[in-house]
């Protein structure tokens, strides 16, 4: 049993997100091979920091001096990661970072670069690998289950930013946050194809910022706003199959979800948010549809189900991602090593960004 203490950098809401799956673990998997032990947490408003958290630190740099501090979880706005990853890395404390893990490619390949020469275990946060449907699809696409991939979609929809009174926030600056809905939401989208589909090669891109104008915190005051509420990226693979990248903050959908549709020329897959268990494999030439247990998962997928929630003590599926990826980052510091390679590495997410730094241009 490898004690792992670990430092929250940040705790607004993907940060207590995070959290209640620390929490939480031990309950929903009592024999993990780690026992994490929440140490010091470092936010704005100190006095709501909750009573399991070990202290209150005074600074991001107090956060990292702390004694047998292991790792730390980044939670920040991404205006900020290049600066406090970089101060654990030379720490050499093991990190886990919310994506994206830099404005842009530059700073994402300083991060990258640094935890490999230092020998940091380090994850990015792009928890729809940890979708137990994304990784039985990439088994099915994988065995040829559906023939040579033809076409896709991977849509995520959102309406958080259809309220026009909504407060600018450093979300809506491109000097703080690198960009829009492609970057905050479509990064997940292209690595969840990267990982299903192999790599992209070549793009277009279209966009567009509805809302160009948003109340400022002071009375009457309006800021603008370059960043997109909504991009769609046309791409074609390496393999030869094309489809469409599309993320909106500003889709008004009944129940938010994130949906991927994959064509191929013996049938199709889809995955949506709202099962996120199983993928729905159609079979053409059967005329058959199959959900449920897939025969030829592979060690991936099977160690997946492992570490992702059961229904009896699902919290979502939110959370129960975020629960199976922060498992799958404590299990290679107990291990000393990335244990499977489907972890999504500072790497993997510097591949990511430069997808996103040329769609952006």
């Amino acid at each position: 049993m490898k004690n792992i203490k670990l430092g929250f950098i940040g705790l607004g809401y993907i940060g207590k997100i995070h959290a209640i799956a620390c929490f939480a673990m031990p309950l929903v998997f009592p024999d993990l091979p780690f026992k994490v032990i929440l140490g010091p947490v470092f936010k704005r408003n100190l006095s709501s920091v909750p009573y399991f958290f070990e202290r209150c630190a005074e600074s991001v740099d107090d956060l990292l001096n702390t004694e047998d501090l292991v790792a730390v979880d980044i939670c920040t706005p991404n205006y900020v990661h290049l600066d406090e990853a970089m101060k654990a890395i030379d720490r050499g404390l093991d990190i886990y970072l919310e994506k994206p893990i830099g404005l842009n490619g530059d700073e994402a390949f300083k991060i990258m670069e640094s935890a490999k020469k230092k020998g940091v275990i380090n994850q990015t946060a792009l928890m729809y690998r940890f979708m137990p449907a994304v990784a039985q699809a990439r088994d099915m696409i994988n065995n040829g289950e559906i023939g040579q991939i033809l076409n896709f979609k991977a849509t995520m929809l959102h309406s958080g930013y259809l309220d026009p009174l909504r407060p600018i926030s450093w979300k809506l600056k491109k000097a703080t946050s690198g960009g829009g809905a492609i970057l905050d939401m479509g990064i997940h989208l292209v690595d969840a194809v990267r990982f299903m589909l192999g790599e992209i090669k070549s793009l277009k891109a279209e966009s567009r910022t509805y809302f160009k104008e948003r109340p400022s915190h002071g009375a009457g005051v309006l800021e603008e706003v370059d960043v997109d509420d909504w991009t769609a990226v046309d791409v074609e693979l390496k393999s030869g199959a094309w489809g469409r990248i599309e993320a909106s903050r500003i889709s008004a959908e009944m129940e938010e979800e994130t949906r991927f549709e994959i064509y191929g020329t013996y049938g199709s897959i889809k995955i949506s948010t709202k099962r996120p268990e199983y993928a729905v494999l159609y079979k053409k030439r059967e005329n058959a549809v199959f959900s449920g247990i897939y025969g030829g998962e592979g060690p991936f997928t099977r160690y997946l189900r492992g570490i992702y929630p059961g229904e009896k003590f699902s919290m979502g599926y939110m959370v129960n991602m975020h629960m199976a990826s922060l498992i799958n980052f404590f299990t290679n510091i107990a291990e000393g090593k990335v244990v499977y390679q489907e972890t999504p590495t500072f790497k993997e997410a510097y591949k990511d960004q430069l997808i996103i730094d040329e769609v952006l241009k």
